[in-house]
C-alpha cells in the first residue's frame, strides 16, 4: 500500500492554474489525496482523475473481480467501488460499447458521471503494480483559496486528502474544532500519514504536557500536532498524500490552510 509522493508539480501560466502530479503505482493498494480540482471547479471525474490510455499498465475487465479499482470514502465512512470498464456488459459481458472501454464504472453497461473534489482522497487498487509498478498522472485546477470547507469528523476515522498543490505543514496547517488535547496519543486525536513504505505515522494533539506522567508543560507545544510528548514537530502532509483523522469525540470539524493561497 504504498505511492511515490516525490513526483514533480508542474505549474502552468493560464487564465487557471493549473498542473500535474504523477503516481507510482507499486503495490496493489495506494492511497491517493485528490490534490487538483475541475477547471470549473465542480469537482473531478474519475474519469478525469485516472484516465485510460493504452500501454499505462491499467487492467480494464467485464467486471470489478478482475479490473482495476477505485474506492471512494463518503461521508459515512462506507465506500463506493468503481472499476476500469473494457466495455463489456450484460449477460457473460456479450454485448459492448466502445464509448465505456477504458471509463471507470460502477456497474457494468452504465456510464458513470461521479466526481470527487479536492480534500477527499481514495483508495486505488491495482491488478499489476505489485509486481509490474506502472504510473497514472493526475491534472488538474491547482487551488489559490485559503482553505478547502471544513470536515466533519462523524465517524472515529475519517480519511483526508491534501487538497493543495504543495505539503500542508501539520502544525499552522492542520486546523481542528472541538478536537481532544492529551498527554499521550492513546487519549488524544490522533493523524495517522502513510508514507511510501506503506507505513504510518502517527501524531498526537498534545495539551503541551510532557515528561514522567505528563509533569512537565510547555504552553509552546499545546495545541500543537506530536510524534513524542514534548518534542516540536515540523512535518508534513506531503502533496497527493492523505491522512486518517482519528476523533476521540467523532463531533470535531477540521480543514487545511493553504501554503500557496493568494
Amino acid at each position: 500500500m504504498r505511492g511515490n509522493f516525490a513526483a514533480q508539480i508542474c505549474f502552468l501560466s493560464t487564465a487557471t492554474t493549473v498542473g500535474y502530479k504523477t503516481f507510482t503505482l507499486s503495490s496493489q493498494y495506494t492511497l491517493i489525496g485528490v490534490c487538483f480540482d475541475d477547471v470549473k471547479g465542480t469537482g473531478m471525474t474519475l474519469n478525469d482523475i485516472a484516465p485510460y490510455t493504452d500501454g499505462n499498465g491499467m487492467t480494464k475487465a467485464f467486471a470489478d473481480a478482475n479490473a482495476d479499482n477505485i474506492q471512494v470514502m463518503g461521508t459515512d465512512g462506507n465506500y463506493t467501488t468503481y472499476f476500469l470498464s473494457n466495455g463489456q456488459y450484460g449477460k457473460g459481458g456479450a454485448s459492448y460499447d466502445a464509448e465505456l472501454d477504458g471509463k471507470w464504472l460502477q456497474k457494468a453497461g452504465v456510464a458513470c458521471t461521479d466526481t470527487v473534489q479536492p480534500g477527499q482522497a481514495f483508495w486505488y487498487i491495482s491488478q499489476t503494480a505489485a509486481t509490474t509498478p506502472h504510473n497514472i498522472t493526475v491534472a488538474g485546477q491547482v487551488l489559490t483559496t485559503a482553505e478547502t470547507a471544513a470536515k466533519t469528523c462523524s465517524t472515529t476515522y475519517t480519511l483526508i486528502g491534501n487538497p493543495y498543490a504543495v505539503a500542508v505543514p501539520l502544525n499552522g496547517g492542520v486546523v481542528t474544532t472541538g478536537a481532544t488535547k492529551a498527554f499521550a496519543d492513546a487519549n488524544a486525536d490522533n493523524i495517522q500519514v502513510m508514507g511510501t513504505d506503506g507505513n504510518y505515522t502517527t501524531y498526537f494533539l498534545s495539551n503541551g504536557q510532557y515528561g514522567k506522567g505528563g509533569a512537565s508543560y510547555d504552553a509552546e507545544l499545546d495545541g500543537k500536532w506530536l510524534q513524542k510528548a514534548g518534542v516540536a514537530c515540523s512535518d508534513t502532509i506531503p502533496v497527493g498524500g492523505a491522512f486518517w483523522y482519528i476523533s476521540q469525540t467523532s463531533s470535531n470539524t477540521v480543514k487545511l490552510v493553504n501554503p500557496l493561497a493568494e
